[in-house]
């Protein structure tokens, strides 16, 4: 028994030794990997942040260069030409900054910005009953709706009355900013007008001017939705993305100098710019 137990001991004994310099020998071989894993980081990370550099660097020259080139690109594209710029609530002041600029540059000016209100404004009983007085109309919400769009293309395209739109703003269908002295040449539609009514709003607001033949362009800023410049391309307008960076600031005057087309980088756009 003494020997049966001595050998158990013996046992138990070696087992506990192997497991002890197993158990080493595994963490020294971990130990060595993961410093191994650690030093091929730091070598990726090294290689990762001069890239970083490297392309920071790039691209910081390719907006010093778009800066300083874009007057020598649209100087005297727009000589004297006027536009409207139509749009919804709450829109992205940069980006009509932008535009306005933009155009500006080009030696055109902008001389209203009409805001559109959403279609759920519209079905206001006493704006439908307004309306339905002003126009002699019965009090149908869509069919108002698309009759404001008409007096506003009507305006633009000829400003015979335009105390109409004054008494619009005044019954809270539009709000204007500027003053509409004569007829302009086109209009930019910097969208979305009514992000969740896009079919009842912007479809209409859009068709209303392309069956009359008269110039609009969509566009929108960088934070935008590109598949609201996916909606504007299927209802038949020309579309500038990222509007508001000099790249999109060029496009839209010359989509605007008569060079419609797709502009961007976003899903909706062709080209970046025009072709020569």
């Amino acid at each position: 028994m003494r020997y049966h137990v001595i050998s158990l001991v013996a046992v138990f004994l070696a087992l506990g030794i192997g497991i002890l310099l197993g158990t080493t020998l595994v963490e020294r071989g971990l130990v060595a990997e993961q410093k191994a894993q650690i030093k091929s980081l730091k070598t990726t990370f090294g290689e990762i942040r001069d890239k970083n550099t490297s392309l920071n660097n790039d691209l910081q020259a390719y907006r010093r260069y778009a800066d300083e080139s874009r007057p020598y690109m649209i100087a005297n594209m727009l000589p004297g030409k006027t536009y409207a710029i139509l749009t919804g609530n709450n829109p992205d002041e940069a980006t009509l900054a932008a535009i306005i600029d933009g155009i500006s540059a080009a030696g055109g000016s902008v001389q209203v910005t009409i805001t559109i209100a959403t279609h759920d404004k519209f079905g206001d009983q006493s704006v439908m009953a307004n309306l339905a007085t002003l126009f002699a109309m019965p009090p149908d919400q869509q069919a108002l709706e698309n009759r404001v769009f008409a007096e506003v293309l009507n305006q633009l395209r000829t400003a015979s009355n335009t105390s109409i739109l004054l008494t619009l703003d005044q019954l809270g269908v539009i709000h204007l900013r500027g003053t509409l002295v004569a007829p302009v040449d086109g209009a930019v539609l910097d969208g979305p007008v009514d992000t969740g009514a896009l079919d009842k709003t912007d479809a209409p607001l859009i068709d209303t001017f392309v069956s009359s033949a008269f110039p609009m362009i969509g566009v929108c800023g960088s934070s935008a939705e590109e598949s609201v410049l996916l909606f504007y391309k299927k209802h038949g307008i020309s579309t500038v993305d990222h509007v508001d960076t000099v790249p999109g600031e060029v496009a839209l005057d010359m989509s605007l100098a008569g060079k419609p087309g797709h502009y961007g980088s976003g899903g909706a756009a062709n080209r970046m710019l025009p072709p020569p």
